[in-house]
């Protein structure tokens, strides 16, 4: 069996080993202070491109701390911008789930196991709000509560408030009412069962932002999102062939411009992520762009 047995360095002597390397550092203290805050190996993940592997970790010529620094800001910014997006994402997802369902079905419908096609997602949408509503941290709930003290589950509006991104994109994928389901994927420019995949990869994406993990260059291969083909759903503009466009940056980027532009068709979402790159002059080749980005990306069309 293998052992993990490599010894703990020092951020001093991490700085000496950066050194050896090739890295150019000039403020010793500034480093210190970086490490201290950040930590060595999490800003490894913003080397590795920089390194080359064959020559024992060495760096590129004339490569600077700082340029790992200016890295690890903009992917911290880029994170930021992603989740601002995602969020509008998932409340205008949430709302056309509950609003059409709750029409034709009634407040509770979510509590119908016929609505599934997937009896665990109905299990465990219902086990989720059950769980949080017993115990309610949200005024709106406890509002509920007091005043419909006979309820034991709140209506599909304020239900639908309490789910994770994570639990809505699993509750539209198992949901049985195709038309319902269709209605809603042509809202979203897209069909059904594309759109699924979509919000479960946009959530893994979520999560990564969440937790603060590197999003700019890293190939993200779970839940790959299905690339629509059909001429009325497919990317315009490039989109580069391969199996590996749907694991890129640059496909997130598609992805959420196509659901934002459906329902928020002037947001500034492409833009800020223009901005953000030209800042701070990222080789944008490492996130999957095609070279004529600037002007055939998918979101020009």
């Amino acid at each position: 069996m293998a052992r993990y047995d490599k010894t703990p360095f020092s951020n001093l002597e991490c700085i000496e080993l950066l050194k050896e390397r090739g890295l150019i550092i000039e403020n010793n203290d500034r480093v210190l202070k970086y490490l201290d805050t950040i930590g060595y190996y999490r800003l490894t993940g913003y080397m590795y491109h920089l390194q080359d592997k064959k020559n024992d970790s060495k760096f590129k010529v004339d490569t600077t701390f700082s340029n790992i620094i200016d890295l690890y800001k903009f992917d911290k910014a880029l994170r930021a911008i992603v989740l601002e997006y995602i969020e509008r994402i998932e409340i205008c997802l949430k709302s056309k789930i509950s609003n059409k369902y709750s029409l034709k079905y009634g407040f509770f419908w979510y509590l119908d196991s016929k609505l599934f096609a997937d009896y665990t997602v109905f299990e465990s949408i219902k086990k989720e709000i059950d769980d949080t509503f017993k115990n309610p941290q949200e005024v709106f709930l406890k509002r509920f509560k007091s005043n419909y003290v006979d309820e034991t589950f709140p209506p599909s509006n304020m239900a639908l408030e309490i789910l994770t991104f994570g639990k809505t994109s699993k509750l539209y994928k198992g949901l049985a009412d195709i038309d319902l389901k269709k209605e809603i994927a042509k809202e979203f420019g897209q069909a059904s069962s594309t759109l699924a995949s979509w919000f479960v990869y946009i959530n893994n994406i979520r999560n990564l932002c969440a937790h603060h993990s590197r999003l700019w260059n890293k190939k993200v291969t779970a839940d790959r999102p299905i690339i629509p083909n059909r001429d009325i759903y497919k990317f315009n503009g490039s989109v580069p062939e391969g199996e590996d466009f749907n694991t890129t940056f640059y496909c997130i980027v598609s992805i959420m411009h196509r659901l934002l532009k459906s329902f928020n068709p002037d947001n500034t979402f492409t833009s800020k992520i223009t901005n953000l790159i030209k800042t701070y002059n990222i080789d944008v080749e490492l996130m999957g762009f095609p070279e004529d980005w600037e002007t055939n990306a998918t979101w020009h069309h």
